[in-house]
């Protein structure tokens, strides 16, 4: 299993909370290509944050690494 699929989801929650400490809710939401409805289920631990979403979660928070 590649590392992704080891990453647990507080980590990832963890991840996205950072994300939209940076840039808000409504622009992570349109950089992962969901609503902000999804991205609050997420946030909440409702619904998992899928792997394809990871890679472009990651990306965001290098580009506005220091924001």
């Amino acid at each position: 299993m590649s590392i992704v699929g080891h990453m647990t989801s507080i980590t990832r929650r963890r991840l996205l909370e950072l994300a939209v400490a940076r840039i808000g809710r409504a622009a992570v939401a349109a950089r992962l290509g969901v609503p902000v409805a999804i991205l609050k289920d997420w946030l909440a631990g409702e619904s998992e944050l899928p792997d394809g979403k990871l890679a472009p979660l990651v990306d965001l928070l290098d580009e506005t690494d220091g924001q």
